[in-house]
């Protein structure tokens, strides 16, 4: 079982090496070849980067759409939604409501 085990550890260490040092169709070792793997490797970190940025700014632009909407309340707004979720009591809101009318 040990053999086995050894074979395929050797078998992935070497496809690792020929997929990093390999030339995969850029002519022999030349400028292109040597390397190749690593710009493959540097090609995925720079899709997932580019791919986080496009989530990150969809998320940022969805959350800040709904923030803009409560900060272009009115102040008489505002009073009536603390109103209805209890905050404040009728006598307190109609106080508010005159210095605000007013």
């Amino acid at each position: 079982m040990e053999k086995k085990q050894n074979g395929l550890v050797l078998a992935l260490v070497v496809v690792v090496l020929f997929f990093l040092f390999g030339s995969f169709g850029m002519g022999s070792y030349g400028m292109m070849g040597f390397g190749m793997g690593f710009g493959f490797i540097f090609m995925l970190i720079f899709w997932g980067v580019l791919i986080g940025l496009v989530i990150t700014v969809i998320n940022a632009s969805r959350s800040g759409g709904s923030n803009s909407d409560s900060q272009s309340d009115s102040p008489l707004e505002i009073l009536k939604k603390r109103y209805a979720r209890g905050e404040i009591n009728k006598k307190k809101f109609e106080e508010r409501k005159k210095d605000l009318i007013a």
